[in-house]
């Protein structure tokens, strides 16, 4: 399953989550809930088991009161809905140059993506 790129979704789920009593693992989660990481893979990526990952999903959404992740998401897109309505921007990403390569190693160019 595609996810969408962190960086895009991390202003947003910071308002969202203001005020609000997560845990710093339990903010990361959401973020990850919101990428579309299923359990097994925000395990792997937050180097616990699946299960540890399923017990904190449902902490936060004891926090958050809402049902499931289906909510806790149509929740997150609306306030991002009504940030960009109102004319909130998010910050663009900065263009990290590219590191100069050692000629030694190669000789072919390297294609950077944009994503």
């Amino acid at each position: 399953m595609p996810h969408i790129d962190v960086e895009i979704l991390t202003p947003f789920t910071a308002k969202y989550l203001e005020g609000r009593s997560l845990t710093p693992a339990e903010r990361a989660e959401v973020l990850r809930l919101a990428q579309g990481f299923a359990c097994k893979d925000s395990a792997a990526a937050a180097n616990v088991s699946p299960e540890t990952i399923r017990a904190r999903r449902k902490r936060i959404y004891r926090k958050l009161d809402v049902p499931g992740s289906g909510e806790l998401i149509s929740e997150l897109l609306a306030l991002s809905l009504r940030m960009l309505a109102a004319g909130e921007r998010i910050e663009p990403r900065p263009v990290v140059p590219a590191q100069p390569q050692d000629t030694a190693a190669s000789s072919t160019p390297t294609l950077i993506a944009a994503r």
